[in-house]
């Protein structure tokens, strides 16, 4: 039998009414009610791998690309027709958060409960999803739970991105935040927690939903055990006299949405968490240092640092940069 390509319309992200969300399907996640969104953005073969991964593990998948260039574009549907996927492709970058609210709204309209997020490049294990939904299965509050996210080995240099000791024989650990790529997504605490923040456009937007889930109740948790490969930025090693370090090396675009969106974060919240707020600034300050030591194209790096962080302290979110 042959698959076919289903291009759809872009979606607008829209919630509905409160108690709207089908109850035909549990809410305990399982592969009937779960859905994986992939978002891309000039793809390249590691897409492939990706849907290879993922495409068994749940009812459907979803491709929301970001107005990728046109090769890109149709590599995107020759993976896509013979893949037998949804594809969704706007016209310009919309950015990752509004993608996300995309999918989040594709899914509740075909009734279903989880949203699995993924990144273009992210390998997932054969069993990410069915270990997710163990998760959930011996979680103590089930109904507290707005994510589950994937603990991950990085695919630079191997090493698992958490360390858990599995003393007490749990699968998985609250945590503060998780990465967006590989978080199992509850769609009702969606509802009730709100869209991911459409300007944040692509850093900081899963931290920022998963402060706001914590705000209001919630718990995130993260798998004890590396369920996939993924990457934050290109992760060069170094050593400094005292300890080995690292840095993420990403593009100078970025630099200015991590500023900027960190920045906001921490304004907001310095009185309400001081503490996470301090945190926060130690931090940044510390990755900023790394990159102005160890990385290439610096000078263009601190520009858009600065750029980010005069923005960011006064709240402005105008400035589209790629």
């Amino acid at each position: 039998m042959t698959s076919t390509l289903r291009e759809e319309p872009p979606v607008q992200p829209q919630l509905r009414p409160a108690g709207a969300l089908p109850s035909s399907r549990s809410c305990e996640p399982n592969k009937s009610n779960a859905c994986a969104v992939i978002i891309s953005y000039n793809p390249d073969n590691g897409l492939s791998d990706c849907i290879a991964a993922v495409r068994t593990q749940v009812q459907e998948v979803l491709i929301i690309d970001n107005n990728s260039r046109h090769d890109c574009s149709n590599l995107l549907q020759r993976i896509a027709s013979m893949s037998g996927l949804h594809l969704i492709r706007n016209e310009e970058n919309l950015g990752v958060a509004s993608a996300l609210n995309q999918g989040a709204s594709w899914a509740i309209a075909r009734a279903y409960s989880w949203v699995l997020a993924l990144d273009q490049d992210t390998v997932v294990a054969p069993d990410m999803v069915e270990s997710l939904c163990a998760v959930y299965r011996t979680y103590p509050e089930q109904s507290k739970l707005a994510v589950i996210g994937s603990n991950y080995t990085n695919s630079v240099n191997g090493k698992p991105a958490h360390h858990f000791d599995g003393a007490d024989g749990s699968l998985a650990k609250e945590v503060g935040a998780v990465v967006t790529s590989g978080s199992l997504v509850s769609l009702e605490k969606f509802h009730e927690i709100g869209r991911f923040r459409d300007e944040f456009f692509i850093d900081c937007v899963d931290l920022e939903y998963c402060l706001r889930a914590r705000d209001r109740g919630f718990h995130v948790v993260i798998s004890c055990r590396p369920l996939m490969e993924h990457s934050i930025g290109h992760l060069t090693e170094h050593r400094l006299p005292w300890k080995k370090t690292g840095t993420s090396n990403h593009l100078a675009f970025r630099r200015y949405y991590m500023s900027r969106n960190q920045l906001v974060l921490m304004r907001e919240r310095v009185l309400r968490a001081p503490i996470w707020v301090l945190a926060t600034f130690f931090s940044f300050v510390k990755c900023t240092i790394l990159m102005v030591l160890f990385e290439k194209d610096r000078l263009r790096k601190v520009k858009y640092t600065a750029m980010g962080i005069i923005d960011g302290l006064f709240g402005h979110f105008g400035r589209k940069l790629s």
